[in-house]
């Protein structure tokens, strides 16, 4: 199998870094509804269309500039989606109406739409196949538990200073880690004297562009369809947890202090252990198997049917302990 340069876990860091900061900017807008919601004088519904915003552009910028970056420099999409990402938390503490909090989220999600693919096509450059499960669940634990880690951290902040002091942070993390890729990330092995690991996995004719007609059965395919599903399905979850699960413990539940941040952490917590331990079931059942869709897409099938369980569990159960277990449980197998 293709060795894995070193310098490939650098720039895996950096991944990580970007992912965590990617997720915590998307669930800040959650940890903060209670009191942005008191000073805007928002109603739930308007609420809702705040949360809803961040996806308008974000599923176009995902196809147009996600698409981008099998072809463009990887290095710099990432420069400037990370300085697009950090410019709105810097500004968002000035919105004082609901038209410019909605700007400031849709800038936010045509800025973040196209992450996913950037770090996908990142990792094909610098990782052979059999670590790429690894690899991507690296990036998840990133997202995940970072947002376990920065979310008491950020309730404790706005507790103590106001809801903007949570995006003024946020902006100063990211622009030290955006300094810090400028400075050490690289576009591919070449520039550090290695040889590509496409180059090493593929033949030189499967490199060449594909046409349209080519590509376009590929939609159509069972295992695509499945990913999309699975994807819409995890993100459907993702705009709940993130943007009413911190209102709905304040005002329903009535949780305060470290309750509240213990609701709001878990989730991410338990799905940060869950994504890196089926990364890695996924990674074995790939060497041993050598079948795609045995480790990828059947083990992805699986999870979202048992985050599917959770969920109407959480809802079904009278209990509110185990609805806020099954509330946990189910981000982590999504």
């Amino acid at each position: 199998m293709t060795s894995t340069p070193k310098y490939s876990w650098i720039i895996l860091l950096f991944l990580v870094l970007s992912g965590m900061i990617n997720q915590v900017d998307k669930i800040i807008i959650g940890l903060v509804s209670v009191p942005l919601m008191k000073e805007l004088h928002l109603s739930p519904t308007q609420w809702g269309v705040v949360g809803s915003s961040f996806f308008w552009f974000f599923t176009f910028s995902s196809i147009i500039l996600g698409g981008m970056a099998d072809s463009k420099n990887t290095k710099k999409m990432l420069t400037w989606m990370s300085l697009i990402w950090m410019i709105v938390q810097f500004f968002t503490p000035f919105v004082s109406s609901l038209s410019m909090l909605l700007l400031t989220r849709m800038i936010l999600g045509a800025g973040e739409g196209p992450a996913p693919a950037l770090s996908t096509a990142i990792m094909g450059k610098w990782f052979p196949k059999h670590r790429h499960g690894i690899g991507f669940g690296a990036v998840l634990l990133g997202t995940t538990g970072g947002s376990a880690i920065a979310s008491p951290l950020l309730i404790s902040l706005i507790d103590h200073y106001g809801w903007r002091s949570a995006f003024i942070a946020m902006g100063i993390l990211g622009l030290i880690v955006l300094v810090l890729w400028m400075i050490f990330g690289k576009e591919s092995p070449q520039e550090i004297g290695c040889p590509s690991i496409q180059h090493k996995e593929q033949p030189s004719s499967s490199l060449s562009k594909v046409s349209w007609s080519q590509f376009l059965p590929h939609l159509i395919s069972k295992n695509f369809i499945l990913i999309v599903l699975c994807g819409g399905c995890a993100y459907w979850l993702l705009s709940v947890q993130a943007v009413w699960l911190p209102a709905y413990f304040t005002k329903i539940q009535h949780f305060n202090g470290q309750t509240l941040k213990l609701a709001v952490s878990l989730p991410f917590l338990f799905a940060a252990f869950f994504q890196l331990g089926f990364a890695i079931l996924s990674d074995r059942l790939y060497r041993k198997t050598g079948d795609i869709r045995k480790a990828r897409i059947n083990l992805a099938g699986i999870t979202m049917m048992l985050s599917a369980l959770c969920l109407y569990l959480a809802n079904a159960v009278n209990s509110s302990a185990m609805s806020i277990l099954f509330f946990t449980l189910a981000p982590g197998f999504a």
